[in-house]
């Protein structure tokens, strides 16, 4: 999740939280007879729902509230969508403008090309992700048990250092996740 929708969340989360806390603690206070509390209450007029909904300006607001909900709402959901694809980084480079642009997506399919060839892993994926404004290369292997933890991080480590290296300037970061199976019992 992008860092702008989660901030949604949070805000979200927390609104709703003091709503609760806010009526809950005035449902408790009212019940036990705490004096402001149990007075505003007591002094609450029923027929004045009946005004206010027959005013103009009522129906306004109503409609405000409803449209900010529906966008609010509507933010909310679309922010749960998986991460976003990392756009194209330029590098310096070799071409006539100085620049060289390459797609991290390529670099994440060839480590994982590159580290499938390897009889030490018994699955692998890489991708390029954007997840909370941060460019990242997300490295998966899973290893087979007959093999030390040592040799595997070794072996990654040293995918993961490459990618660094060639993308030395950018503000792409490396992930490296090591899953391993569990050895047969004997």
């Amino acid at each position: 999740m992008n860092r702008t929708p989660a901030s949604f969340h949070r805000l979200s989360t927390a609104l709703i939280g003091l709503l609760l806390i806010a009526v809950g603690g005035a449902a408790l206070a009212h019940r036990f007879g705490v004096r402001p509390v149990s007075d505003w209450v007591d002094r609450f007029d029923p027929s004045s729902i009946d005004r206010l909904s027959g005013s103009g300006w009522w129906t306004a607001v109503l409609a405000g509230v409803v449209v900010v909900s529906l966008i609010w709402g509507l933010v909310l959901i679309g922010s749960t969508i998986r991460p976003r694809a990392v756009d194209d980084l330029e590098l310096d480079g070799s071409d006539p403008s100085g620049e060289l642009v390459i797609a991290p997506k390529l670099i994440a399919s060839a480590v994982a090309d590159d580290l499938a060839g390897d009889t030490m892993f018994q699955k692998v994926s890489a991708r390029a992700l954007d997840d909370r404004s941060r460019k990242i290369i997300r490295v998966e292997v899973t290893a087979r048990p007959d093999r030390s933890y040592a040799d595997i991080a070794e072996r990654v480590g040293r995918a993961t250092s490459q990618i660094a290296d060639a993308l030395v300037g950018s503000d792409v970061h490396v992930q490296a996740f090591i899953h391993l199976e569990r050895s047969p019992k004997h």
